[in-house]
Order: C-alpha cells, then structure tokens, then sequence
C-alpha cells in the first residue's frame, strides 16, 4: 500500500529547526526590547513627577537619584535601586516596574532593602520608607505592598496616584 507521507531527511529536518531557532533568538530579542522600553518609560515617568515636587509619602527630599547600583567589595553590581530620595533623617528607596506583581514587591522588602542596609551602612539613624511604581498592578501587589507598609504609586493616564496610608518605616 503506497502513501503521500512526504519522507525528510536529516539534514532537512536539522535545517528547520535551525531556521526556527533563529527566528525565535530574534523574537526573544524583540519582545526583551519592548518589555526594556516599557521599564525605563515606567521609571522615567515615575521619576519625573517625584523630581518634580521631590516628595514621597509626605516628606519633603533634597536628593533624588535614579538607577543607583548595589556593588560588593569586588565592585560587582547585586542589583540597582530604581530611584533613592533622601534628605537629613529619610530615605526613600522606590522600585519601578511597567507591572508590578507581588514578587517585586517582595524582593524590594527582603532583597534590595537588605542589600542597601548592608552596602550603605548609614552613620546616623536615618528612616528608610519603601515604594513600588508602575504603570499598572496586580491585586496581589497591592496587598502585599499595603500589607507591609510600602507605598504605592501608580500611572493612571496622564496623572500619578499615591496610596501611602499606612507606610512604615524600616
């Protein structure tokens, strides 16, 4: 009994597959682009308007900063700090996503808080207030962050929500 059924080779078979993955390197490639441009319009955004006014959770800043590395003692960057505002006795570290989910939120509280305790040993007894930004938020994230007191601030349009009831210090 004969049959269509096409018959392929090795190589030809091979050929495909490297053709695919091509195609999907330079997917990955497009779609890591779009999420990196999201990101930085996020921070941009969000870090435009506390410039502006320099105020988080009601308290007044004199510095702002933006993307300040963590390094250890070989200088090898653990993570950055999306924006830092700070003034004589407050800092404000704020983590920046385009959609903050409830890990981020976590790894800001256990992750980049620790490692700037640890790496910006402060001399003085200087407050520390968290907050999370982005353009939008997961239920979860919203309760994880109200749950440990750290502020919220979200883009709706063309205007900035806070939500800092209940913030806490560290």
């Amino acid at each position: 009994m004969e049959t269509n059924t096409p018959v392929y080779t090795f190589e030809m078979v091979w050929q495909g597959l490297m053709e695919n993955r091509e195609q999907i390197k330079e997917l990955t490639k497009n779609v890591y682009g779009i999420s990196r441009s999201n990101g930085m319009m996020s921070e941009e955004s969000i870090y435009n308007v506390l410039e502006r006014d320099m105020t988080f959770a009601g308290v007044r800043f004199d510095v702002i900063e933006a993307r300040v590395p963590i390094k250890d003692e070989k200088f090898r960057t653990l993570t950055d700090l999306d924006i830092v505002m700070h003034n004589s006795n407050v800092v404000a570290i704020v983590e920046v996503k385009y959609k903050v989910d409830k890990k981020d939120v976590r790894e800001l509280i256990t992750k980049k808080l620790h490692y700037f305790k640890q790496y910006f040993p402060l001399d003085i007894d200087y407050k520390i207030i968290l907050g999370v930004g982005g353009m939008s938020f997961d239920d979860e994230a919203i309760e994880e962050a109200k749950r440990n007191g750290v502020g919220i601030i979200k883009v709706v349009g063309d205007k900035i929500e806070y939500h800092t009831e209940g913030i806490k210090t560290y």
